[in-house]
């Protein structure tokens, strides 16, 4: 009896050290967590220029929080600022060490406070090939036909898909003759004005929508030349995409297809929708374009978001609208997406195809912007060099997961990273330059909205 009551008293006490210890334990943690975040010094604090919807680059940030903490021990802390300008403002007061933001962005924050590019982020790409024929009576129906005739390639071409078009024309149409063109709209340009001396032409293929004037060399001809599509068939197309690795992307020019919008110069004193005044996508490359083209818009606003631009077009509150543009990627295609600009930030809203189809036949792309670099990570100015090594080596561990790969598609529509440095912004910085558009007053301008916003809240 006296043995059981001892070995009773002993468990009793094991077990009230257990939980002593666990208590200890908990509030060392506990303490530890905020001391940690009260000195900063193993804080990383990381931003997101506000892109898509909010509620995405939350979650998807706090994902990428949680594994580098399980991975490293590194403490993050994942936000989402309200423009542009608090972010810059942030890196450049030390209180951010990391983020996530467009060229235009970067050059301020370098300019201003020392910023550091680390990383750019690459996107991909899916590309097919087609083989063009004119529409009509004893044209070519189908490869075979191309035998003995001429067919025009675009020097432009992607190397492996020239590859699979000159494989296939040879086994199915021998004797068949090159002719060189520049570029895709170049070769359907031959095809269709020399109907005497050119019987086809190859051209490169991205999913977009059936009204664009993008996607291959006939929708990019049309938005000159009224008619080139109904006047010519594709009788041919590569069955598997080539994935391309791109480090840039495009800003747009939307309209709908109903409003009699056929190019930029049909703008002209009518309102119109930009992003946001310091969004290189969705303002500054697009209004350079229109400033090309000689448009003198008429009501201009800002609608604050790539996706309240779509949607201010569709519906009627302004004729014309801007955001960014990238050709789809395989995941896009997979999801039923269909495109890959800022429509599909819309259509991931929508659940039947039919309806997704219903949309980018009512909205069209009207042209594209010269190109603008990717975004980018950055880190502040004396940010240490073994902490940023330490997230880099996890932020690549966490790309190798598929949890990881569908969080940085949801982020920043990347596949991939490639290692970046202040030069490869260099050429970014002379096209501003050139075309007299100011930086700093552009972000003197959103800083103070953001003063205004701050103002409003207290």
């Amino acid at each position: 009896m006296t043995t059981s009551v001892s070995k009773i008293h002993w468990k009793s006490r094991i077990g009230w050290s257990l939980v002593v210890l666990l208590f200890v334990w908990f509030v060392w943690g506990l303490t530890r967590r905020a001391n940690l975040e009260a000195t900063g010094s193993n804080v990383i604090r990381m931003l997101f220029v506000p892109s898509v919807e909010q509620g995405t680059l939350v979650q998807r940030g706090d994902d990428l929080a949680r594994f580098i903490r399980r991975d490293t021990g590194l403490v993050l802390r994942s936000e989402v600022p309200t423009s542009y300008a608090a972010v810059i403002q942030a890196l450049g007061s030390g209180q951010a060490d990391v983020a996530w933001m467009p060229a235009f962005a970067y050059v301020i924050a370098n300019s201003r406070y020392g910023t550091q590019a680390r990383l750019k982020v690459v996107r991909s790409a899916e590309k097919f090939a087609v083989l063009i024929a004119r529409s009509g009576d004893r044209q070519p129906e189908q490869v075979a036909d191309l035998a003995g005739l001429r067919v025009v390639i675009p020097e432009s071409l992607q190397p492996e898909l020239r590859e699979k078009v000159v494989a296939r024309l040879d086994v199915e149409a021998p004797g068949w003759q090159e002719v060189v063109a520049l570029n895709d709209k170049e070769a359907v340009r031959m095809l269709v004005e020399a109907p005497s001396r050119i019987d086809a032409a190859a051209s490169s293929f991205v999913y977009s929508g059936p009204n664009d004037f993008v996607g291959d060399g006939r929708k990019e001809l049309e938005y000159e030349r009224l008619g080139v599509v109904d006047s010519t068939k594709i009788i041919f197309m590569t069955e598997e995409s080539v994935s391309e690795r791109a480090n840039v992307y495009y800003g747009c020019v939307y309209a709908r297809t109903d409003s009699g919008v056929r190019r930029l110069e049909d703008f002209t004193g009518q309102r119109f929708a930009f992003s946001d005044v310091t969004s290189t996508s969705g303002h500054i490359f697009p209004r350079l374009l229109l400033d090309k083209f000689g448009v003198t818009l008429g009501r201009v606003y800002y609608a604050g978001g790539h996706p309240n631009v779509v949607q201010a077009v569709w519906d009627e509150k302004a004729l014309g609208g801007s955001a960014f543009y990238s050709p789809p990627s395989r995941q896009q295609r997979e999801d039923g997406l269909l495109v890959g600009d800022a429509r599909y930030l819309l259509l991931k809203r929508m659940a039947e195809p039919e309806r997704r189809m219903a949309f980018v036949n009512d909205l069209r792309v009207i042209a594209l912007t010269d190109p603008i670099p990717n975004d980018l990570c950055a880190v502040r100015r004396g940010f240490p060099e073994k902490t940023w090594l330490k997230f880099e080596e996890s932020f690549g561990r966490f790309l190798e997961t598929t949890e990881g790969q569908a969080a940085f598609f949801d982020l920043l529509a990347g596949v991939d990273v490639e290692r970046a440095s202040d030069g490869d912004f260099d050429e970014f910085r002379s096209a501003l330059e050139a075309a007299g558009m100011s930086a700093d007053l552009l972000l003197e301008q959103e800083e103070e909205k953001l003063e205004r916003r701050k103002g409003g809240s207290g």
